[in-house]
């Protein structure tokens, strides 16, 4: 399978890709580091089209949410194409948590890419499309003591992702850190 994925150059885009690769995938990393920004999306968008999966990952402002369309108008009633979605368990958090104006910009832009998510979702037709809200991994950016290692989640989420039946699907999957049991 042919994967893009934006973001893949560092943390959970990076231990996705990691995964993936390792289980014979072709990747197609798409980052800023390797010339790819996001906010370009004509450019982004000719590299995806002829991928199997999209793992829309890399966030800035509200251009994630904007990617998320572009990809679906253009692999609109195309079957065997997947989404995927990375949000953040954050989006279930009153920012009140945090005093800090970026992380109450980067909850409500994610908060806009679910939303989109949604409304995609509810269409029922090709591509398909799942929503992931990762809790707190160590990428580095706002990563507590509790932080969980990026490719222990990305492994966790891609065994998740591959043992569906193909009779089933995943629209939405929550995974982070389980704070009770220390």
């Amino acid at each position: 399978m042919k994967i893009a994925i934006t973001g893949h150059t560092n943390g959970i885009g990076k231990a996705l890709a990691k995964q993936y690769e390792q289980r014979g995938h072709e990747i197609v990393g798409l980052s800023r580091r390797n010339g790819y920004n996001i906010r370009n999306i004509p450019k982004i968008l000719d590299h995806i089209i002829d991928c199997d999966m999209f793992i829309n990952n890399a966030q800035s402002g509200y251009s994630q949410t904007e990617l998320l369309y572009a990809v679906y108008e253009r692999w609109y009633k195309k079957e065997e194409k997947l989404i995927i979605n990375i949000s953040s368990l954050a989006t279930l958090l009153p920012t009140c948590w945090v005093d800090d104006i970026e992380m109450d910009q980067y909850r409500t832009q994610k908060i806009a890419l679910e939303e989109a998510h949604r409304q995609l979702l509810n269409k029922k037709d090709w591509p398909k499309l799942c929503l992931i809200k990762p809790g707190e991994v160590n990428t580095g950016d706002h990563s507590g003591p509790m932080a969980i290692d990026p490719d222990i989640w990305a492994k966790t989420v891609v065994d998740i992702l591959e043992s569906v039946k193909p009779t089933m699907e995943i629209s939405e999957l929550a995974l982070g850190v389980n704070y009770h049991n220390g």
